[in-house]
């Protein structure tokens, strides 16, 4: 699998989940630099069951997109942290 800069993760990955290896990120971003994309796809239960299907040691998980839809009051959850989006 060969790593991809974040612009070309949002190209190829626009509105889906992303599992990310070899992940090159600066904590004080909110997107990482480059990673290699291990699994991805648009719904999260097949994400999470690709995710569990084929495991590695460390990784990011990440949205590719908006994460706060235009509907109010949504809670999203991923590895481990919480949104809280409210318009």
């Amino acid at each position: 699998m060969e790593k991809l800069s974040w612009e070309q993760i949002k190209q190829n990955f626009e509105g889906e989940w992303v599992q990310l290896t070899d992940c090159e990120w600066d904590m004080t971003e909110p997107e990482p630099r480059a990673g290699v994309v291990h699994v991805h796809a648009k719904d999260t239960k097949e994400f999470h069951r690709l995710v569990k299907q084929n495991p590695v040691k460390e990784s990011a998980m990440i949205f590719v997109g908006d994460p706060f839809p235009s509907e109010p009051n949504v809670i999203f959850n991923a590895n481990q942290h919480q949104w809280f989006g409210a318009k």
